[in-house]
């Protein structure tokens, strides 16, 4: 992890009691989306507390050799220009398949206008893409995604 990405956990770490802090099972950065103008957006929301849930195909993981995220696990939310934003917790891990996905979780995306129909179009539309051009996969309504919910915990 780059030098200034562990400074900015320390600062969080910081703020806990040894007990916390040994409970912290493993740090990573992250960004959502693939553009600049959403990728700042959804950084800020997640630092207001409005974004607490982002989802991904599950294959991609595989293709990528990646781990699935886990229950328990830190990450800093980068902007575009890879700057920290905020430290979430990962604290539920669920999979389904996108025509499955609840309005609750949708919801809890808290992107766009807010509402399941509004998240279903957009992700249905951004996954179809990325899913062909990045994997060469098809995807539709029975495309296994996981869910990943957190809360925010530092910023």
């Amino acid at each position: 992890m780059d030098a200034r990405y562990k400074g900015y956990f320390q600062s969080y770490a910081s703020t806990l009691s040894e007990p916390q802090r040994s409970e912290i099972l493993d740090v990573e950065t992250t960004y959502f989306c693939d553009d600049e103008y959403n990728t700042n957006e959804c950084a800020r929301l997640v630092s207001v507390g409005k974004k607490r849930a982002t989802c991904s195909v599950k294959e991609a993981y595989r293709i990528e050799g990646e781990e699935l995220p886990k229950v328990g696990q830190h990450q800093i939310v980068l902007d575009w220009k890879k700057n920290p934003v905020c430290i979430v917790k990962i604290t539920n891990v669920d999979f389904c398949p996108f025509g499955q996905v609840s309005r609750e979780f949708a919801e809890s995306e808290g992107e766009g206008d807010g509402t399941f129909e509004w998240w279903y179009k957009a992700h249905n539309d951004f996954f179809t893409q990325d899913c062909k051009l990045a994997y060469d996969i098809d995807f539709n309504d029975s495309t296994e995604l996981v869910l990943v919910s957190f809360e925010l915990v530092y910023k």
